[in-house]
């Protein structure tokens, strides 16, 4: 008799451990398809971020053509200015011309 309640209770053990470790699996299972979408969205967010930085050194280097193309015409404004090409603005400036 004493063997049949410990063989009942060995048995209501390894069940309730067997439920634990079913859905400890089924955890797991969630968390590595979450894994998986987290590194997906890494993957993105890195290409995209490649991209951004492309595109920003794209930009700078139209942004630094830009200001060499206005440096050379402020430099052409002071040579023309010489030469009288140059309007005075209300405001006592000197204006060039851009085109």
């Amino acid at each position: 008799m004493q063997e049949e309640k410990e063989l009942a209770r060995l048995e209501d053990i390894v069940a309730k451990l067997l439920t634990r470790f079913n859905s400890l699996q089924a955890d797991k299972k969630k968390v590595d398809d979450l894994l998986v979408q987290r590194e997906a969205t890494i993957s993105t967010l890195q290409d995209e971020l490649a991209g951004l930085k492309d595109e920003r050194g794209a930009i700078g280097s139209r942004v630094s053509n830009l200001l060499d193309q206005i440096e050379a015409w402020e430099a052409s404004a002071v040579t023309d200015d010489d030469t009288g090409d140059t309007e005075q603005s209300p405001e006592g400036g000197v204006q060039g011309t851009l085109f």
